[in-house]
């Protein structure tokens, strides 16, 4: 039966009148529409924002330096931001390193027990027999322990270690992990055995910013040196042998490559010496060239002990070293020193290179050779014998 005309015209009417009602739906969708959309206030600064900083096609040539180099200082700050953020964290771990190995060794200090299992002690007596035992578990950790270094009232307290090169412990730790702060070691050219030590036993250790490894060498060349040098008059290298005590001397300013200059001393290659000769060589050539003085002598056949950092006041481009220098306490005496008889030399004797920077030239020696004990009989007899 065919519907009538007037209830196809009501339904056709509904259906207009429900699609003129609002779509809730739709007006949300519009509510929560994005603040940016074209034609926004919010979307306009944004784009401002952007043309500020970006360059585009038809910018004027000042323009677009400017913004090229604002986007190159953004990428150097980012890349610093985030080289600080990792020195901080090899900082820490350096830190949190040291205080572990500290630690071994101050529980024996405290307790006079070795933080091993007997086994594992006895495994290292047959190894090293002579061992002293305080020296046992920082040797179980890595044997190429050959040391242990303080200097009192500074932070370096720190094993020392030895290999067949200068090389290794530059760029690794006690823990034989990769890392910028290396390690302190002893040169290879002379091994250390129950009996004996080299003449002159030559440490190395980095100059790190934050203050650690072979920092604190620096503050004896530095401005003030003198003042630092009587805070800090001992320096203690015990082998894993023996004990010692080193009463420091000199510290002297120099520079260990002779690609550019030719007036290089090579102390860092002085580890024996032959005969008195060679030793009153070595004694004047540190003492011509030492930022201070000391009422601490010398005598052919005491051991001496060099600690050797980078030190960079002419540029990171010319090698240059920082170097202190300590004789050890001889039997009998007293590790006492006479820090009032300490002075300041007001003219080291520094490289040709320094003087072409920095200006002036080398006074001359103004040091007490008395306190080399010999050298002045040494110098008159080597002018007894000139034609």
């Amino acid at each position: 039966m065919p519907m009538p005309d007037n209830k196809i015209q009501e339904i056709i009417s509904e259906i207009d009148t429900k699609r003129a009602e609002p779509d809730l739906l739709t007006e949300a969708a519009d509510d929560a529409a994005s603040p940016y959309d074209e034609g926004s206030p919010e979307r306009s600064k944004l784009l401002a924002v952007i043309r500020a900083v970006i360059p585009f096609k038809g910018d004027r040539p000042l323009e677009l330096v400017r913004k090229s180099v604002f986007i190159v200082s953004v990428i150097t700050a980012i890349v610093c931001l985030a080289v600080i953020l990792g020195d901080m964290n090899t900082s820490r771990d350096y830190e949190k390193l040291s205080e572990e190995i500290q630690g071994q060794k101050e529980y024996y200090q405290l307790h006079g027990e070795i933080p091993l299992a007997p086994e594992i002690i006895e495994e290292i007596r047959e190894e090293v027999p002579d061992i002293m035992d305080e020296y046992i578990a920082t040797y179980n950790e890595n044997n190429d322990t050959v040391g242990w270094i303080t200097i009192p009232g500074t932070v370096i307290d720190y094993p020392v270690m030895q290999t067949t090169d200068n090389q290794y412990y530059l760029e690794n730790n006690f823990k034989r992990q990769k890392s910028s702060y290396g390690a302190i070691f002893a040169t290879f050219l002379e091994p250390f055995t129950p009996t004996s030590r080299p003449n002159n036993t030559i440490l190395y250790g980095h100059n790190i910013f934050d203050g650690a490894c072979f920092a604190a060498v620096a503050h004896y060349y530095s401005e003030g040196s003198i003042n630092f040098y009587r805070k800090h008059p001992i320096v203690y290298f015990d082998t894993i042998y023996e004990k010692g005590a080193y009463k420091v001397f000199a510290a002297i300013y120099a520079h260990t490559s002779d690609t550019k200059e030719q007036d290089v001393y090579p102390y860092h290659l002085k580890t024996t010496f032959e005969n008195k000769a060679e030793f009153y060589d070595f004694a004047q050539n540190i003492l011509d060239r030492s930022c201070f003085y000391t009422d601490v002598d010398l005598e052919y056949g005491d051991e001496i002990i060099t600690l050797s950092t980078c030190y960079y006041p002419l540029g990171n481009n010319f090698d240059s070293r920082v170097a202190l220098f300590a004789r050890r306490v001889r039997e009998g005496e007293s590790e006492e020193v006479n820090l009032d008889a300490a002075y300041r030399n007001p003219s080291p004797l520094y490289f040709d290179y320094y003087y072409r920077v920095m200006g002036g030239s080398w006074a001359g020696r103004n040091w007490d050779t008395g306190k080399v004990l010999g050298l002045d009989e040494y110098l008159f007899s080597q002018q007894a014998v000139l034609p």
